[in-house]
C-alpha cells in the first residue's frame, strides 16, 4: 500500500546527533532497515568527526554543505548528492541554512570520533 505525507503533516523533532542539536523528519521508515528523513541544518552548522555503523546517502535539497573525510573536501549545493559507506570518517558543515535528504540503513548508530580516532 502506498504512503503519503502532506508538508502539514510532518512532525518535526528536536534531536541530538553526535553531539549537536538538529532538526529532523522522518518521512518513512519501512520496519526493515530501511528510513527517509529530512533534516534542517542552519548556516555554519557542523557534525564534528563521526562514523556511522551502517552506511548512509544524502542528497542536498535546497542550501549548501561541505563534507570532509579521508583526506577529501567536497562542497555540494542544491541537487548535490554523496554516499557515506559504513565506518567512515567525515565531518559535515552547513554553508548556509540547508535542507538534506537522508536514505540510510537503520539502525544507524552514530559515534563521535576524538582527535585520536577513539570512539567518545
Amino acid at each position: 500500500m502506498p504512503k503519503f505525507t502532506q508538508v502539514d503533516e510532518r512532525e518535526w523533532i528536536h534531536e541530538d546527533v553526535v553531539g549537536h542539536a538538529i532538526d529532523r523528519c522522518k518521512l518513512w521508515y519501512d520496519g526493515h532497515g530501511l528510513s527517509f528523513s529530512l533534516v534542517k541544518m542552519p548556516a555554519d552548522h557542523e557534525l564534528s568527526l563521526h562514523r556511522h555503523e551502517t552506511w548512509v546517502a544524502v542528497f542536498v535539497v535546497e542550501g549548501a554543505m561541505k563534507w570532509e573525510g579521508d583526506g577529501q573536501e567536497r562542497t555540494l549545493d542544491a541537487g548535490g548528492f554523496y554516499f557515506v559507506n559504513p565506518g567512515e570518517e567525515h565531518v559535515e558543515t552547513s554553508l548556509k541554512d540547508t535542507l538534506v535528504l537522508i536514505v540510510k540503513a537503520e539502525p544507524n548508530i552514530q559515534y563521535p570520533i576524538d582527535t585520536d580516532g577513539d570512539r567518545r
